[in-house]
């Protein structure tokens, strides 16, 4: 949400979530998301499980459509990190918890997590939080390509 609340011009977006789905009955939905990115072409990068269920196929066939956004697959993805790198780094941060990007972590089910903001003590764990998602995680063997990313800015 303080992505569409504060608007910071970000360079690059992470997302780690075992499950995504549409987000339609949340005040943002997936599709805003990805107009969104698509509108200002962050680069952004998903990591998730590969989609099984039909709500799980409907927020990839959104996110796929996005030349902005690389999905990548890991079935052994539990973690649930969200970094958005921005310019000033000062409106760089991350959010991690138990929550995955699903409508039932944000609006029901009982999620706990702790967003970190780039300033002060904050920016290095931000900082390593973003080089984690990145620059381990995503490259990881596991973290099968599953749609390359086609633009950048």
């Amino acid at each position: 949400m303080r992505l569409f609340l504060r608007d910071p011009q970000l360079r690059s977006l992470t997302l780690v979530s075992p499950f995504i789905n549409t987000l339609k009955d949340c005040r943002f939905s997936l599709a805003d998301l990805s107009t969104k990115i698509r509108e200002q072409r962050i680069p952004t990068y998903l990591v998730t499980r590969r989609p099984v269920e039909p709500w799980q196929i409907e927020a990839f066939n959104i996110l796929s459509a996005n030349d902005y956004i690389e999905i990548r697959c890991n079935e052994s993805i539990h973690a649930k990190v969200f970094v958005a790198s921005a310019n000033p780094e000062s409106e760089s941060f991350a959010l991690f918890g138990s929550g995955n990007l699903t409508g039932a972590a944000i609006n029901s089910n009982l999620e706990v997590g702790m967003m970190l903001f780039a300033g002060g003590l904050g920016r290095k764990l931000v900082h390593d939080l973003y080089y984690w998602t990145t620059n381990t995680l995503r490259v990881l063997p596991e973290s099968k390509l599953y749609k390359p990313m086609q633009n950048r800015k």
